[in-house]
C-alpha cells in the first residue's frame, strides 16, 4: 500500500522495475541473436551457391561449347529469384498448390537422395574390390539364372539391381535437390528475417522500458513534492500565508529601487550627471520624493492590501 506523500508503493515500483529489467536483460542477448543470423546467413549463402551451381552446370551441359541460346551464369542466377519468388509466396499465400507440392515433395526427396547416395556408395565400393571379399554360392535358385551362374549372384546382383537403382535414385535426388535447396533456403531466410525483427524489438523495448521507468520515478519525486508543499499549505494559516507574501513584496520592492538609490546618490555628487528619458531630464528631487513614497508602504499596508474586508470598508 502506497503512503499519502506517495504515489506508487512501493511494491508497484519493484514490479516496474522488474518489468525494465527484463526488457533490459532481453536487449543484453540481441549480440547473441546477432552472431546466431550471421550463422544462418552464411548457411543460406551455401545453401544458394550450391542451387547456382546446380542450375549452372546443368544449362552449362546444355550450352556446350556456345552459349548462343544459354547463357548459364544468367540462368544460375535464377536460382536466388526462384528462392525469393518461393519465399514471398509463401509469406501472402501459404494454401497455394505450389507451396504444398513443393512441402509435400521435400519429404521424400531427401530421403531418395539419401538412399540413392548410399546406393551409389555401395555400387562404387563394390565396384572398388569389395566384390572379392564376397564368394558365396547360392545355386539352388540364382544358379538357374545364366549371369548368376557365371558371375556369382552378388556380382550379378549389383549388376542388374543395385547399380541401375543407385544411378536411378540418385540422378532423381540430384534433381530434386534443387527442389529441397529452394524450401531449406525459405526456412533459412525466414530465420534471418525473424532475428532481424527480434534484434530491433528488443532493443526498442529495452529504450521504451528505460524511459517509462525513468517518467515513474520522477513522477514519483514530483507527487511526493506536490504532496509536501500541499501539506505545509494545510499547516499554515491564512495570515502566516499573507505574512510571507507580503515579505516578498518588500524584498522586491527594496531590490527594485536599489538602482534608483544608486543614481539619486551619483547625483548629488556630479551635477552635470543626469539621468535622461526620452522627453525630458529626471529632476533628482522628485525621484527623491516618489522613493520616499514607495519606502513609506508598510509591511501592514501590504496585508491589509490582502485583506477583503478591510478593502471593504475602506471603499
Amino acid at each position: 500500500m502506497s503512503k499519502p506523500d506517495e504515489l506508487f508503493s512501493v511494491e508497484e515500483l519493484m514490479r516496474f522495475q522488474a518489468v525494465c529489467k527484463s526488457h533490459v536483460d532481453a536487449a543484453a542477448k540481441v549480440p547473441l541473436v546477432i552472431c546466431t543470423t550471421v550463422l544462418v546467413g552464411l548457411v543460406l549463402a551455401v545453401v544458394v551457391y550450391i542451387e547456382w551451381e546446380i542450375v549452372y552446370r546443368v544449362f552449362d551441359y546444355l550450352a556446350g561449347d556456345t552459349n548462343e541460346y544459354w547463357s548459364p551464369t544468367l540462368m544460375g542466377l535464377t536460382a536466388a529469384i526462384m528462392i525469393i519468388g518461393f519465399h514471398l509466396l509463401l509469406k501472402t499465400k501459404a494454401d497455394n498448390w505450389a507451396v504444398k507440392i513443393v512441402e509435400k515433395s521435400v519429404e521424400f526427396l531427401i530421403p531418395l537422395y539419401l538412399g540413392g547416395v548410399g546406393l551409389l556408395i555401395a555400387a562404387i565400393l563394390f565396384a572398388d574390390g569389395l566384390n572379392s571379399m564376397v564368394e558365396i554360392e547360392i545355386p539352388i535358385i540364382i544358379g538357374s539364372i545364366p549371369e548368376a551362374a557365371e558371375q556369382g549372384w552378388v556380382e550379378a546382383f549389383f549388376d542388374h539391381v543395385t547399380n541401375p537403382l543407385a544411378v536411378l535414385a540418385f540422378s532423381i535426388g540430384i534433381g530434386g535437390l534443387a527442389i529441397v535447396n529452394i524450401f531449406v533456403a525459405h526456412k533459412l531466410l525466414t530465420i534471418i528475417i525473424t532475428n532481424l525483427e527480434d534484434v530491433f524489438d528488443r532493443i526498442s523495448r529495452a529504450k521504451t522500458a528505460i524511459n517509462d521507468h525513468n517518467i515513474i520515478l520522477r513522477t514519483q519525486k514530483e507527487y511526493s513534492e506536490l504532496g509536501s508543499e500541499l501539506g505545509d499549505l494545510l499547516i499554515w494559516d491564512d495570515h502566516y500565508i499573507r505574512t510571507i507574501i507580503a515579505n516578498e513584496v518588500i524584498s522586491v520592492i527594496s531590490d527594485a529601487l536599489l538602482p534608483h538609490k544608486k543614481w539619486l546618490q551619483d547625483s548629488q555628487y556630479s551635477a552635470d550627471f543626469r539621468f535622461e528619458t526620452h522627453h525630458q531630464k529626471a529632476d533628482p528631487k522628485q525621484i527623491a520624493k516618489d522613493i520616499a513614497k514607495i519606502e513609506a508602504i508598510r509591511h501592514q499596508d501590504i496585508l491589509n492590501a490582502m485583506n477583503p474586508k478591510l478593502l471593504e470598508k475602506k471603499s
